[in-house]
């Protein structure tokens, strides 16, 4: 589970969340590469997964790969091996 925010200065390169953000762990919190994360969904090992979309088409189409932010990078990430 994700603490507060770090305190300035204090800010762990290896800890940040799905938006580039600094994070802290709360006691029991834990945390794994993201090659391990792909490993898991493209293995068939996740029985429940909550995914977020920009929008949905009426047959379901998902459409979540880019931001339009200037400096993002279109890209469909992990959302299309949940779905």
């Amino acid at each position: 589970a994700f603490g507060p925010p770090p305190e300035k200065d204090q800010e762990d390169p290896e800890l940040i969340n799905a938006g580039k953000e600094y994070v802290t762990m709360l006691q029991g919190g834990s945390f794994f590469h993201h090659g391990d994360s792909f490993a898991m969904m493209r293995g068939g090992h996740l029985d429940i997964a909550v995914l977020g979309a920009f929008q949905v088409a009426v047959n379901g189409d998902l459409a979540n790969w880019h931001t339009g932010a200037p400096d993002a990078i279109p890209a469909v990430g992990g959302a299309m091996d949940l779905a």
